[in-house]
């Protein structure tokens, strides 16, 4: 079996895990929202990845010793904001579901990762083939994004609807377009992560000299930026222990399957990125190309399946499930032209 192949199975795979790692918390009984969530960012954002840097970076703490230290405050500060953004999106996939909010956070999330850096960072071309064919691959994805929003929109009137004929309560924690605000804020804070990796340059190179294998050196740079970002998760999750009395919810009596679900959704999401990684070290430069928009393809496609299985769309009509696979048709086309884009010189 060829590099190449191997490279798309794992990509294929890293996408259905990240896909899928959302999808426990609909199985979790008598925990609140903070508290599947803290689990799952405990097991996500500190012991995977110090678990994964410590196995596979010979030196570690070496390498933070000797590094400068605006390197590991912009890595902390990187970290500190997607630490906010997964607040968001934790919150806005329950405010809209799992198909809604990856499609929505993942979408805006890629086409702020490829924008900025083209407008901050290449701005001298950004009206070159290049550029012009990373702005359609955005435009793309916006349009993608706009689509599942009104799809989402065209759905939440017919269950309300559906609901009133039917004499059901129509309350709920959080509005549709509430939903869609905290997404949002989601998808512009994602790419922090991105940034990260990019101003930890540096942080890769002395990995390399280490004799880091290239699909291993990231663990340097997600070990800091990762945990820091459970600074602000985890204070968010205290005051909702602290408001709600949520905390006393661990210990009750037939939990322990909530403790088991919560750890699974952190494994699925950090082995998604270790997945990714390795699949970008085997496909070498056909990464970027063909590997990354499988690897954001799938993720919606899986979020969207599960929130079929799930039962978000029960009961729905043909036209909004039908707007939001055209919307899903636009987010793939935009992933796969900047995927194109990044090949062009």
């Amino acid at each position: 079996m060829s590099d190449l192949s191997v490279g798309v199975s794992f990509s294929l795979l890293a996408g259905i895990l990240n896909g899928s790692f959302a999808a426990p918390t609909k199985y979790a009984k008598n925990w609140k929202w903070e508290n599947i969530w803290a689990v799952w960012g405990i097991v996500a954002m500190f012991m995977c990845p110090w678990i994964l840097a410590f196995a596979t970076v010979p030196s570690l703490f070496p390498i933070y010793h000797n590094a400068i230290n605006g390197q590991l405050l912009r890595l902390i500060g990187f970290g500190i904001g997607f630490g906010l953004a997964q607040i968001f999106f934790g919150l806005g996939v329950t405010a809209v579901g799992l198909s809604l909010g990856f499609a929505i956070a993942i979408g805006l999330s890629t086409a702020v990762g490829s924008f900025v850096p083209l407008v901050v960072l290449q701005s001298e071309t950004a009206f070159t083939r290049k550029g012009l064919t990373i702005l359609a691959g955005v435009a793309l994805v916006l349009v993608g994004i706009v689509v599942c929003a009104v799809a989402g929109g065209v759905k939440d009137k017919q269950m309300k609807g559906t609901a009133q004929l039917q004499g059901g309560d129509l309350s709920s924690p959080r509005s549709f377009g509430t939903g869609l605000v905290i997404c949002i804020l989601a998808g512009l804070g994602s790419p922090l992560i991105n940034f990260g990796l990019a101003f930890g340059a540096p942080l890769l190179s002395r990995a390399a000299q280490l004799g880091v294998s290239p699909a291993s050196r990231a663990n340097v740079i997600w070990a800091p930026l990762v945990t820091a970002s459970l600074v602000p998760y985890l204070a968010y999750c205290t005051h909702l222990w602290r408001k709600n009395g949520s905390s006393r919810l661990f210990v009750l009596p037939g939990t322990a399957v909530n403790w088991l679900l919560g750890t699974i959704m952190g494994l699925l999401w950090m082995g998604s990125f270790v997945l990714y990684g390795a699949a970008s070290a085997r496909m070498a430069s056909m990464g970027p190309i063909l590997g990354w928009p499988l690897f954001m393809s799938v993720i919606i496609v899986t979020s969207n399946a599960w929130g079929f299985l799930t039962g978000e769309w029960k009961g729905v009509g043909r036209q909004p499930l039908g707007i939001m696979l055209g919307g899903i048709v636009f987010l793939i086309l935009g992933f796969c032209t900047l995927a194109f884009a990044g090949r062009l010189s």
